[in-house]
């Protein structure tokens, strides 16, 4: 049934709805409103999940018990140790507030230089900040088989896409994908390509790296230009003197 009164904003009767004078084009728009926020908000969550399963689900990891690394967990014995802790701890605050850019862990194999940069990514992952752990040899690997298996879906194409989408990214292990790392041996045209790719799409955004390399070491390996963007904005931590965890209470 339509009212006498029309509605102020259509120019249109109103029509009497449950003994309530309404106008059907307000009504569609509220409606439409409401659905729209609706739709929005499953959009948000979907992906605020998407970002918390990446590290979980997307990531790479040869050594599994990482899995488990958390500061808390992490057994500074050593002055070094202990310094480099609270410094990664600070590096952490200041990735919190926003601040960009790039965090290099070097030291000997074994000295928790992975567990600290996986301990980073679970935190800022809990704060629903998309984060990877890339070993970068396992990454290699699964794109050269891609090469050979066109059902495999781990393409050079895919990787680029994934490491330049997530906001916090470990390399981890950068220069052990060309094999023993006390030999000279340069990267392939395919490794320096593959992560050429990766690093020049992640200029705006924070990357993580962990290597056994000294620089000098690094720039006869790789393409100096590549080397010098993975340093651009870098903070650094070293592991000079701590030994290492993996083999520290081996008794022979």
């Amino acid at each position: 049934m339509w009212a006498s009164s029309k509605c102020d904003v259509h120019d249109m009767l109103k029509m009497i709805v449950n003994e309530k004078e309404i106008c059907p084009r307000c009504e569609l728009e509220q409606q439409n409103a409401a659905f729209e926020k609706q739709v929005q908000s499953e959009i948000f969550e979907t992906m605020k999940l998407h970002k918390q399963n990446m590290l979980a689900s997307k990531s790479l990891l040869q050594d599994k018990t990482l899995w488990n690394a958390s500061f808390d967990s992490y057994i500074d014995e050593s002055q070094e140790e202990r310094v480099n802790k609270h410094q990664t701890l600070q590096f952490v605050d200041q990735y919190k507030k926003g601040s960009t850019f790039n965090l290099w862990f070097y030291g000997k194999p074994g000295v928790g230089k992975s567990h600290l940069s996986m301990s980073i990514l679970k935190t800022l992952n809990s704060l629903e900040i998309s984060c990877l752990f890339i070993d970068i040899d396992e990454m290699l690997r699964k794109i050269r088989n891609s090469f050979n298996d066109k059902q495999s879906p781990y393409t050079e194409q895919y990787f680029t896409d994934l490491l330049t989408e997530v906001d916090f990214l470990v390399l981890d292990d950068l220069g052990a994908e060309t094999g023993n790392i006390d030999t000279d041996k340069s990267a392939s045209d395919f490794t320096s390509r593959v992560l050429r790719a990766i690093i020049n799409s992640r200029q705006d955004k924070s990357t993580i790296v962990t290597t056994n390399l000294e620089t000098k070491r690094l720039l006869k390996m790789y393409d100096p230009k590549l080397i010098s963007r993975m340093m651009k904005n870098i903070e650094v931590i070293k592991f000079e003197t701590t030994k290492d965890k993996r083999i520290h209470n081996v008794g022979f």
